[in-house]
């Protein structure tokens, strides 16, 4: 693998944020502010804690957001290996459309040129996770309907101290996480070491390994400048990979009914390899008690080989999709061959597995100014932030003939690879947004404003041949939340929303816009709850077609225009811990309610909504939106010991856009999920966990995309220990 380097452009960014005197450990970097300015936001935010984390242990992010109301997820691999997320009814695949970052700093392999999300932080070494929708999304592009989501690492600890964490589980589960810093004078430092691997619960007819081994080292050192202004520099660097005998190729419905964790012989090549590096530099520069700047210098980049099965041969006139979803007539020998039952017996039944190898860039300078004043009698909290941003995407994907012979792939004798895809995307971008507070009495007033400046281009090698273009979108934004009683408070808010189109796009493909309302209430005490109301009008809904969700290879990356559309709902969580004696019983549910539908009738050439060739109705709703979604945490907590349940249910959605009942072939069953863990904390030094993913062995259909249907994970116990040093 090599990596292609972009030269950094220079930007500044302007932050908010107040050095403590005396602080007990370096605080991360948050979004939403912290937990003690959620209850006033003027839009829907969560943050899932450390303590939260640590609770279930869970090492796949679907399973983190589960507990966050307005999340639509796709499962895929089981393991969360490639998460598929959404927010407000975005489409979920590759979560595209949601603002990732990690510390504030975005990080996809390519968030403009290439946002499918291919490369997703490790969760197990993060310290909380953020979840932010509303008015205020317009902060944290370059998508900005949905919302954005922050993975907040761990922080350098003030005092010297370590940890050791090891987990053992079924499948030949293991995982070691270790870190350790402190700070000495002014210079703190941190390093950070996480391992994690598994078999694989899916089997191959021949039951080689279907598992994965991912690795992850983070080092973090910060110097304190003491002087007439408080400044400090923190170095950040990471490095990533991940070994992972994962694939496209689903089952038919039959099969799946039979035994949902089979694979077939077919993908018993199929490999995904790829190594990440991180670099951040972080300047904060505090003018004052009341103004900070804070400036990021970084660079990320993402190198992978995806080996896996694409396609049938020349001269076949079907796709592994359509043999999958009716494995009978013409398509019964096609099957034969997916399964290994039957060897290959021309061209036409040959199988073409390719290599999509991408080498990405993602680089940049950001700041951010955050300052307080009054003015007229209103207290102004003002956050100014300037990104200039450049991203590119090198595809170099190939594809060899294998015929299936005795349930092996084998090479066919003198096929040479070739190239089905040799292009180089690239985007530069400069963002500007202004957001300004003006508090009054228990009225708070949100003003935002967001500049998108993007120029892209496409170069294909193949034809000689380039695509420029350019972009650029003004947002606006306002959101008020008033606290009516000491208990009481009310929210409201509209904004713009924007995602940009992708280098290389035909002239006609126009990118996704929206405007998007909310409505709701908090109520604060002993018992939380929030309750909000959404509406995303969009004026183009953009879908892309890709390898994920079972596009043509010849037309992987394109995208297509989806014309109006509107998504609403309702998202609301309850939050109680009631105690008795020295017991307490935590309370925690969320639920989720969503309604989608087109707004015009137009025909899907790509298949990107429905199935390619067809026609999308006015009326039909989504794909990957289910109706319902409710998650309930309920334990109890007796001193050095607990025990959580944590119970999720998701209704039944559609495969493909369409309207009224779900056809069975359409259909992902309802499913109800169950997920326990116990800790006790033996000494202060020492503590032992268990938990059990599915505890009931619900079998459930995750997705019928890419390729056929898929599970989720089935049950899985787990134990460990940590050992704090």
């Amino acid at each position: 693998m090599k990596y292609a380097l972009v030269p950094l452009s220079v930007s500044i960014l302007f932050a908010n944020a107040t050095l403590a005197e005396e602080p007990v450990e370096l605080q991360g970097v948050y979004i939403t502010g912290g937990a003690n300015e959620l209850l006033t936001q003027p839009g829907s935010a969560t943050l899932i804690d450390d303590v939260e984390l640590e609770t279930f242990e869970y090492t796949d992010i679907h399973r983190v957001l589960n507990s966050v109301p307005g999340i639509n997820l796709q499962e895929e691999d089981g393991y969360g290996l490639r998460p598929n997320i959404g927010i407000r009814g975005t489409a979920p695949e590759r979560s595209k459309k949601v603002t990732i970052m990690e510390d504030g700093i975005l990080s996809g392999p390519a968030p403009y040129s290439a946002p499918a999300a291919y490369y997703f932080p490790n969760v197990s070494r993060m310290s909380a996770v953020e979840v932010f929708k509303g008015p205020s999304a317009i902060q944290y592009g370059p998508a900005t309907i949905a919302g954005a989501l922050n993975l907040v690492s761990r922080s350098i600890p003030y005092e010297a101290s370590g940890e050791l964490d090891a987990q053992y589980g079924q499948y030949n589960f293991q995982r070691y996480n270790a870190y350790y810093g402190g700070q000495s004078g002014k210079l703190g430092y941190l390093v950070e070491g996480l391992t994690m691997s598994t078999d694989g619960f899916k089997e191959l007819p021949d039951d080689s390994n279907t598992g994965f081994v991912r690795n992850d080292v983070t080092l973090k050192t910060r110097y304190e400048i003491n002087g007439k202004y408080n400044q400090s520099l923190q170095v950040k660097l990471g490095y990533a990979d991940e070994d992972s005998n994962e694939t496209y190729l689903g089952l038919t419905r039959d099969d799946f009914n039979d035994d949902p964790y089979q694979r077939y012989a077919a993908s018993q090549l199929d490999n995904m390899q790829w190594e990440h590096y991180q670099f951040q530099l972080t300047h904060e520069f505090e003018l004052s008690h009341l103004t900070k700047i804070t400036t990021d210098v970084y660079q990320n980049t993402f190198s992978r080989d995806w080996f896996k099965l694409n396609k049938f041969g020349a001269g076949s006139t079907v796709s592994i999709d359509e043999v999958l979803k009716d494995p009978t007539g013409n398509n019964f020998d096609y099957y034969e061959i997916l399964t290994g039952q039957r060897n290959s017996a021309g061209s036409f039944e040959q199988l073409l597995v390719g290599n999509n190898g991408r080498t990405y860039v993602s680089q940049g300078v950001q700041s951010r100014l955050n300052t307080s004043f009054n003015l007229a009698g209103l207290t102004n909290d003002l956050e100014v932030g300037l990104r200039i941003h450049s991203d590119q995407v090198e595809r170099d994907h190939t594809e060899q003939s294998y015929n299936m012979v005795n349930g092996e792939l084998v090479v066919v004798s003198g096929s040479d690879k070739y190239s089905t895809t040799n292009n180089k995307g690239e985007a530069q971008a400069i963002a500007l947004y202004a957001k300004n507070n003006l508090t009054m009495d228990n009225t708070t007033l949100t003003l935002g404003l967001r500049s998108e400046s993007i120029q892209t281009k496409l170069t294909d090698n193949l034809t000689g041949t380039s695509v420029s273009s350019s972009e650029f979108v003004l947002l606006p934004g306002a959101g008020v939340y008033s606290q009516i009683t000491d208990s009481l408070g009310v929210l409201a808010g509209v904004y713009k929303g924007f995602t940009s189109t992708a280098p290389g796009q035909d002239g006609e493909v126009d990118p996704e816009e929206s405007i998007n309302y909310e409505l709701g209430l908090r109520l604060q005490g002993d018992h939380q709850v929030e309750l909000i109301g959404f509406a995303n009008d969009y004026s183009n809904f953009k879908g892309t077609c890709t390898g994920s969700n079972s596009c043509d290879t010849s037309n992987v990356d394109k995208e297509s225009n989806g014309g109006e559309a509107m998504v609403y709902g309702v998202e609301s969580s309850y939050k109680y811990e009631p105690s008795y004696q020295a017991y307490t019983f935590p309370i925690q549910v969320t639920y989720t309610y969503t309604q989608s539908e087109f707004q015009s009738t137009f025909t899907d050439e790509l298949g990107v909504f429905t199935e390619a060739g067809t026609t999308v109705n006015k009326g039909d709703e989504m794909a990957y939106l289910p109706e319902h979604r409710l998650n309930l945490k309920l334990g109890v907590k007796h001193l050095d010991w607990s025990l959580m349940f944590s119970a999720l249910y998701q209704s039944d959605m559609r495969d493909v856009a369409g309207q009224g009942d779900i056809a069975q072939a359409q259909r992902i069953d309802a499913h109800t999920v169950l997920d326990l863990a116990a800790n006790y904390q033996v000494n202060p030094m020492v503590g032992v966990y268990s938990t059990v993913d599915n505890l009931l062995g619900e079998e459930y259909m995750a997705a019928a995309q890419p390729m056929g249907y898929r599970p989720g994970k089935p049950r899985a116990i787990h134990a460990g220990v940590k050992v704090a040093f």
